[in-house]
């Protein structure tokens, strides 16, 4: 199997990892290497990071980073996670240290597993905890290194003793522990223990096999209605990761004031994520992963809308100013002591705390966790908590566990159900808690979330060029870079007949006509563009780029915001169903400007609007809209904003 997994790797990936790497699990598709339409952005896009003047500003920017990123993966808003106690059973005692194997629940009937190390010193005080999330090596907590692997990496000094270049997670946690740190270590998705939702689905999802259908039970991973509530991969992990922190904090002999979370590669990615969002994180320490470049390329690491207008480097500034430890490597990180590192040194500076924030570049090591990494990690916490040891800190040697050894599951401890049906009913119990977490809070909740799906039109319309037409004065055509008309509005009598008109705007005594209103990339065959079309999976795509619908949202708002310039100047915007979600999304971004709303239709042809679209490149696809109410939600939004929404089948728009 390991064999076949390699074969997937990406060419410029194999490059770049040589045996003192050890060997990473497969995530990328030899696809994502082509190159992808020019104006779309990618996983491997540049994502430079402008660092604001001013704290107050960088504060508020900060703000919308940390929502934007809880939209994309669906803990927003925040949704009762299990509060079972864990199940920690068979302790070893070992040099030093103890390891326990624990399992939980985090959303109902899924489970996260994992080891727990502990410090053998029972003074009664408590501990300071890390958090460690393994990343993409072959089976995860259960990494072994082949003999070939293990002399190579104590020939080239990436390691010193052999346990530890068998495994270096198992090396982390000891030598954490030995510290005098509680250490929990867990599963990804489809990783060690955690089989319930299979490494090839959560993170080689292509079309090696048939993507399961929509059921009356439920519906599976990566399908338009997963997506249309934020359900990915990333979000599930972040779930975990999340429970894993109320689970930790709990323990007894931790304090919850002292919680760090680290990992490497794919479990960099779960670090800074979670640090970002999560307040309770005292400091996180990704290793080789926060950059400008690269930003991730697995299932796993990408979800709708996480990186529209952001990316990493941004992404990991939210944790300033608590302390974030970094490395790079000779890996898509080689290029952050310049590029990434510097700004994040500057938004640690605006706090007056700029060394808070260290990269330890090791640019002659290719993609690792090794030895060298892992001292600096532990001089890192011994910082964090005050441990008072003398730095640097080295490993010594310990007796590896083996997976028959780590391993949860045991006859009185039964591995759960997993499997497709169990995919289908986690996602519909998943949607049914966050429907409910948003009835409670209806107001606010889908107004932050409709906010952040349409607010990349904000900048979309600052792209847009509006010139008269030079056949006709009374018409304006927006065009985008390289000339390419994308719409044309008319000033036309209020109750002109027109086949294609889409939207009408009206003031008083004039009354505009949006007659054209095209995508800003051109169409596929099969509706919108999408990245990486042989693996069809909406976050390559909608993670970097807003969806079609909202691209044509901000060539709507050029129009209008060149319209109501004038500052007491109010409008009432009519629309046919089709076109509902534009008008409507524009009185949600210039609620001080719309007065009334007018849709031809009749309230039930609009009803599950998204819902009705069940493919992720069908021109009406958004992620997460399902999340927040589908077009009903927006509507509810706009008239708790004092704007009048009418239904008037026939009488405006034809």
């Amino acid at each position: 199997m390991v064999t076949i997994r390699r074969i997937q790797f990406l060419a410029f990936f194999l490059v770049s990892i040589s045996l003192t790497h050890g060997r990473l699990s497969p995530c990328f598709a030899d696809d994502l290497a082509k190159p992808p339409a020019p104006e779309m952005r990618t996983l491997d896009s540049h994502f430079p990071f402008a660092v604001p003047v001013s704290l107050e500003q960088w504060k508020a920017r900060a703000q919308v980073v940390r929502l934007q990123t809880k939209v994309a993966l669906a803990i927003h808003p925040d949704v009762e996670l299990s509060s079972s106690p864990p199940t920690i059973h068979d302790r070893k005692a070992m040099d030093g240290y103890s390891v326990e194997k624990v399992y939980f629940e985090s959303l109902p009937g899924l489970f996260v597993t994992g080891s727990l190390y502990r410090p053998s010193e029972e003074t009664g005080a408590k501990h300071p905890a890390v958090i460690y999330a393994h990343g993409h090596w072959t089976n995860g907590r259960f990494y072994e290194a082949s003999d070939n692997e293990v002399r190579t990496l104590l020939a080239t000094g990436a390691e010193r003793f052999e346990p530890a270049a068998i495994n270096m997670f198992q090396a982390a946690c000891v030598q954490l522990a030995r510290m005098g740190c509680v250490v929990f270590q867990f599963d990804m998705l489809g990783y060690a223990d955690c089989q319930q939702i299979s490494f090839e689905r959560s993170h080689l999802f292509d079309f090696q096999t048939p993507q399961p259908p929509v059921t009356d039970d439920g519906w599976p991973l990566y399908s338009a209605r997963a997506e249309g509530y934020g359900q990915s991969v990333m979000a599930l992990q972040t779930v975990n990761t999340i429970r894993a922190i109320d689970v930790i904090s709990a323990l007894d002999d931790v304090d919850p004031t002292k919680l760090a979370i680290t990992g490497a590669s794919g479990g960099g990615t779960q670090s800074f994520i979670a640090a970002a969002i999560d307040s309770r994180l005292a400091g996180a320490f990704p290793a080789v992963m926060v950059s400008t470049a690269m930003q991730g390329g697995c299932t796993c690491e990408n979800a709708c809308g996480l990186r529209v207008g952001t990316g990493n480097v941004e992404i990991a500034a939210t944790i300033a100013p608590r302390p974030l430890g970094m490395t790079a490597a000779n890996d898509w990180t080689r290029d952050m002591p310049q590029d990434g590192f510097p700004e994040l040194k500057a938004i640690f500076g605006l706090y007056g705390k700029p060394k808070n924030v260290e990269l330890n570049a090791s640019l002659h090591f290719p993609h690792n966790y090794n030895h060298v990494s892992r001292t600096a990690l532990y001089g890192w916490v011994n910082r964090l908590f005050n441990l008072g040891l003398a730095e640097p800190i080295l490993e010594r040697s310990f007796d590896r566990l083996g997976p028959d050894e780590m391993t949860v599951w045991d006859a009185s401890h039964p591995k759960p159900a997993g499997g497709i049906d169990f995919e289908r009913n986690l996602l519909a119990d998943w949607a049914t808690l966050l429907k409910q977490r948003i009835r409670s809070d209806a107001t606010e909740s889908l107004r932050q979330g409709w906010t952040v799906i349409a607010s990349p039109a904000n900048e979309i319309a600052k792209t847009i060029t509006l010139a008269s037409s030079p056949s006709d004065n009374q018409q304006l055509v927006a065009t985008v870079e390289g000339g390419k008309t994308v719409a044309a509005m008319t000033r036309t009598d209020s109750k002109t007949p027109a086949d294609d008109i889409a939207i009408r705007i009206i003031q008083t005594d004039q009354t505009f006509s949006v007659t054209r209103l095209d995508d800003l990339f051109d169409a596929t065959e099969n509706g919108q563009f999408a990245v990486n079309a042989k693996r069809p999976f909406a976050g390559y795509t909608y993670g970097y780029n807003a969806p079609q619908l909202v691209r044509q949202l901000g060539v709507m708002l050029a129009m209008f915001d060149h319209l109501a310039t004038n500052e007491t100047s109010t409008f009432t915007l009519a629309s046919n169903a089709e076109n509902a979600f534009l008008v409507l999304a524009t009185a949600l971004l210039r609620p001080d400007k719309v007065k009334t709303i007018e849709i031809d239709a009749k309230p039930n042809q609009i009803e599950g609007w998204f819902d009705q679209h069940q493919s992720i490149t069908a021109p009406e696809f958004v992620p997460h809209a399902l999340r927040y109410g589908d077009l009903a939600g927006l509507m509810q939004v706009v008239r708790q904003a004092g704007i009048d929404v009418n239904f008037n089948p026939g009488d405006i728009v034809d």
